[in-house]
């Protein structure tokens, strides 16, 4: 159900499968009046058959312009459609006059205005049934002839009970719909809702970087494709050295500041492949994968000279150093042996004079510098 509404929600798509019914109208149309006709005794056929190829040829301009309107430049109209509607039966019936049953077809463009979901439309295709069946009546002395008076006073309850039809038809449909797009529209919000609450679990406020829980959930997701595929993996802890310092002397407000610009140069340094989390206070943790432990300690030692050259006006235009501590993983080790390395490394880093990166296993051919 859900599905047929939203494709009677598509315009563009309706009123495509209107002009594919429109086209096969014409073809049906002319085929059955050929064959009425040829059973029928008449005196002059020639006459007929220029009439039906007039028919067939002022139904199709009047459907390609539709089509044309429609493909190049974008116009589905309803009323267009309901009055080629309204063209299709009065010409079906100014063929056929004398088939009582045929006023019928003005039922047509009725039922195609129900497509709009709009009452007023249905309302003018009803009021322009009733005008050209009139136009008709008066101008065809063989529909006279043929329509007696209760024929008549039934053709009219058909177009009105039909219109009634499609009136409750167009007050459910819209009543279905409404219900849908709010169904809908409650859905789509959920799913941001959810989007946004997943993302806030996974992420910290301040620094937008992930936290000290996903950090450990994608460290250990790692581990087990190191375990299974031999990916290179390391461990950088980065912590601000004499925060504390800070925050006694600029206020709390300042160490914030501080904490989301060293986030920022941590996260515009590092490459697509790497993983960067605040750990807690005023630590940063880094995971490098695919890489040598010569690529990741390049990395870490980047991030420490921009911080190191960077001036922070809200501290006297001085800079914020960082002490970094990197541990390569061994297979087999576990993620505990992988963070203890990496956290003694930064102890060391920070016993031996602060602003520098050690490693746990040294690095052949680079050495720390301060």
């Amino acid at each position: 159900m859900n599905q047929l509404l939203l494709e009677l929600a598509n315009k563009s798509l309706t009123y495509r499968k209107m002009l594919n019914l429109y086209w096969i109208t014409i073809v049906l149309t002319i085929l059955l009046e050929f064959l009425i006709h040829r059973l029928e005794t008449f005196s002059a056929p020639y006459t007929f058959l220029y009439i039906l190829v007039m028919q067939t040829l002022v139904l199709s301009a009047i459907t390609g312009v539709v089509e044309i309107l429609f493909r190049f430049r974008k116009i589905h109209n309803d009323d267009l459609l309901i009055l080629t509607g309204i063209i299709y039966a009065s010409s079906i019936i100014y063929m056929n006059p004398t088939i009582g049953i045929v006023p019928a077809i003005y039922i047509f463009p009725i039922l195609t205005s129900v497509l709009s979901f709009n009452k007023n439309r249905i309302l003018l295709a009803y009021c322009l049934v009733i005008l050209s069946f009139t136009v008709l009546y008066l101008l065809s002395p063989t529909l006279r002839e043929s329509m007696l008076t209760n024929e008549i006073i039934g053709i009219l309850f058909l177009y009105v009970g039909v219109t009634v039809i499609a009136l409750t038809i167009t007050s459910s449909g819209i009543e279905l719909l409404n219900n849908l797009r709010h169904t809908t529209q409650t859905k789509q919000e959920l799913l941001v809702k959810t989007i946004i609450m997943d993302k806030l679990s996974k992420m910290d406020a301040l620094t937008d970087l992930y936290n000290h829980k996903t950090f450990h959930e994608y460290l250990e997701k790692l581990i087990e494709q190191n375990e299974r595929n031999h990916l290179p993996l390391q461990v950088a802890i980065l912590d601000i050295d004499n925060f504390k310092h800070i925050n006694d002397t600029y206020g709390h407000w300042v160490g914030d500041i501080i904490l989301q610009r060293v986030a920022l140069i941590i996260k515009e340094t590092v490459t697509s492949n790497d993983f960067v989390a605040r750990y807690g206070g005023e630590e940063f943790a880094v995971i490098f994968a695919d890489k040598s432990m010569d690529q990741s300690y390049l990395i870490a030692e980047q991030i420490r000279q921009k911080l190191s050259l960077t001036l922070h006006p809200e501290l006297d235009s001085k800079a914020a150093t960082i002490s970094i501590g990197l541990q390569n993983y061994a297979t087999g080790d576990g993620k505990e042996a992988l963070f203890r390395g990496a956290d003694a490394a930064l102890y060391i880093a920070k016993r031996s004079g602060k602003n520098k990166t050690v490693v746990q296993t040294p690095v052949p051919q680079l050495t720390s510098r301060s």
